[in-house]
């Protein structure tokens, strides 16, 4: 069933208070139609996309593929955050259009906000862009193509090196949800995209576990 998406995910405050992680996963996995970007890529015309002078991505049709709002600052968080330094992003996806969904990964633009001293520090060791980043850039380890979700965690473990244990997983589907969850992978259910609050609720369960 096609979906379209409504309302704007959340968004952190201006300035967001330092939060007090005891514990940070070493991998963060998301998954990507509808969890990242709206539309599924099923729901597309397809290839070529085609990113404008304005940074907009569309596919061969016109049709725009956009990132939910908090995928920005959620990212960013990731990317610079001091206590992030040692974490690295996958992504898991089971759609049956590997080739487009890649495309749009190598085109489509994360927005960082401004840089703290603290920040610009962690960009100069990483070698990032301080205004942005494609996604595929920010993106460590790609497990893409139709299969059942432990087939990609699976990937994404001998790939990383990195315990089910210290992994926390983003999905709009219940069913991974639930099946990824019994890997022992902190996984957190978010049908209506990545939001803000969605984003700290996965962090604070992975405190606890």
């Amino acid at each position: 069933m096609s979906r379209r998406h409504s309302n704007k995910s959340s968004a952190p405050p201006a300035v967001t208070p330092a939060r007090p992680w005891t514990r940070v996963p070493k991998l963060v996995v998301f998954d990507l139609d509808f969890t990242l970007w709206y539309p599924e890529m099923y729901e597309l015309a397809g290839a070529p996309f085609r990113r404008s002078a304005k940074g907009v991505v569309s596919a061969r049709d016109g049709e725009e593929v956009h990132l939910f709002d908090a995928v920005h600052p959620v990212l960013h968080e990731i990317a610079f955050g001091v206590e992030f330094v040692e974490t690295q992003v996958a992504v898991a996806s089971r759609t049956t259009y590997p080739d487009w969904a890649r495309e749009c990964m190598n085109l489509i633009m994360v927005q960082f906000k401004e840089l703290t001293e603290a920040e610009k520090a962690v960009q100069r060791r990483k070698r990032l862009n301080a205004e942005g980043e494609t996604l595929a850039n920010l993106v460590e380890y790609q497990a893409i193509y139709p299969t059942n979700k432990h087939v990609h965690f699976k990937q994404l473990a001998d790939d990383s090196g990195v315990a089910y244990s210290d992994m926390l997983f983003f999905d709009n589907e219940y069913g991974n949800i639930r099946d990824i969850s019994a890997m022992d992978v902190s996984s957190v259910y978010c049908p209506d995209g990545l939001t803000w609050e969605v984003w700290e609720q996965g962090m604070t369960a992975f405190q606890t576990k």
